[in-house]
């Protein structure tokens, strides 16, 4: 009698039963090897920010130019993040920088453009001598000169003083007298306060006069 020996092939649907048996019995878990997993392997798109690590992505990740504005917080550059000499005159907003961004006493003269300092940027009667460079002031620069004058009669024999002042807002500049008839000695000229005396002693055996002047700015 013969024996007929056959092979037996395992049909799919057999297959997918026993893997499923198999999974039952030990659990769904399948241990992963320390770097096995690569780029190959995952789904394009799938990497999310719970699936990476504290600081696990530095700048050797992130390709050069590709971090923009949007990827920033408020607040998150500050002065340790900026190059020395990085910043310039591109990289500033037109008016972004007031008063309280800048350094008292840190502005030089290499930091003004051109007539960028007008009459509304100096405080008023702040400005000295030393601050004007030699003939900068001259007669435009300079407000009216107006003289004020006053005359009185002077007594034969008497000496007389006669002052006159300049009026508010201006300033006295000089002064002077004139006696009114020869004979009328002048004894003394000189500023007084905000404007000029004139004196005068009347040598002649009649009756005079004298006039003070003050030259004032305004």
């Amino acid at each position: 009698m013969t024996r007929v020996t056959r092979s037996f092939r395992p049909s799919p649907a057999l297959v997918v039963a026993c893997m499923a048996l198999f999974l039952a019995f030990t659990g769904s878990a399948l241990a992963i090897g320390k770097n096995t997993v690569r780029s190959a392997q995952i789904v394009n798109g799938q990497v999310k920010t719970a699936d990476l690590g504290r600081d696990a992505v530095r700048s050797g990740k992130i390709a050069n130019e590709t971090v923009a504005a949007a990827d920033l917080r408020t607040d998150s550059v500050g002065s340790d993040e900026i190059a020395r000499d990085a910043v310039n005159t591109d990289e500033i907003a037109e008016n972004a920088v007031a008063s309280p961004e800048v350094a008292p006493e840190s502005l030089t003269s290499g930091d003004l453009g051109a007539a960028s300092v007008a009459s509304s940027e100096v405080a008023d009667q702040s400005l000295t001598a030393n601050d004007l460079g030699p003939a900068s002031v001259g007669a435009s620069e300079l407000g009216t000169a107006t003289v004020r004058t006053r005359s009185e009669p002077i007594a034969a024999g008497a000496v007389g003083s006669i002052s006159v002042a300049c009026q508010a807002g201006e300033q006295v500049l000089s002064g002077g007298g004139q006696p009114g008839h020869y004979g009328v000695e002048t004894t003394g000229t000189r500023p007084n306060g905000n404007g000029w005396t004139y004196l005068a002693k009347n040598q002649n055996g009649s009756d005079s006069t004298i006039t003070v002047y003050a030259l004032c700015l305004g």
